[in-house]
């Protein structure tokens, strides 16, 4: 029998498995990529006059959410209901208004909720504890995907309050709230 050096088994070897190597390469099928933008705005302020009765409720103070803010911010930057991918809440503020210097001393929590019809309202801002001599409240951002619910046009916001001391039995605040919209071109 005759001897195969080592040289001559590379040189049949290196071409086959150079032809098995460039048989199994996959074909990467891409996806393509839609290009995504987002958009901050403002809605309009809420004034908020509350009764301590009733924001402390089950149910919470219902608010109207103004629908148009969504549209108007969109067309301001060019772009149709049609493009929106997604839309979070950026900003959540509370602000006292009176009584004069009052703070949020009595005030033990505060959530915003937004919610349609019956269904359960979803938490888009929430503070507890609220720290004691707070004349404004900067409400920390859960980041959840409300698109659905703006969509519906019935979308409604619950402000929620639980207290932990004297309330007024009337006061007026603002609730400031800003989002993020993200849209696909």
């Amino acid at each position: 029998m005759r001897a195969v050096s080592r040289s001559s088994i590379i040189a049949l070897v290196l071409p086959a498995l150079s032809l098995a190597w460039t048989g199994c390469s996959k074909t990467e099928e891409k996806e393509e990529l839609v290009p995504e933008v987002s958009f901050s705005f403002d809605l309009p302020a809420l004034p908020v006059s509350i009764d301590s009765a009733e924001v402390a409720g089950p149910f919470g103070m219902m608010l109207e959410l103004d629908s148009a803010a969504l549209a108007d911010a969109l067309a301001a930057n060019n772009y149709v209901p049609s493009q929106l991918t997604g839309m979070t809440f950026t900003k959540a503020r509370l602000y006292g208004s009176t009584p004069v210097n009052g703070v949020f001393n009595h005030v033990a929590s505060v959530k915003v909720q937004l919610g349609v019809d019956v269904s359960p309202p979803v938490t888009v801002a929430s503070l507890a504890p609220v720290p004691n001599g707070s004349q404004t409240l900067l409400l920390g951002l859960s980041g959840v995907d409300v698109l659905q619910l703006v969509r519906s046009g019935q979308a409604r916001i619950v402000l929620r309050m639980a207290f932990d001391g004297p309330v007024p039995p009337q006061s007026t605040h603002l609730l400031v709230l800003g989002a993020r919209a993200n849209v696909g071109l």
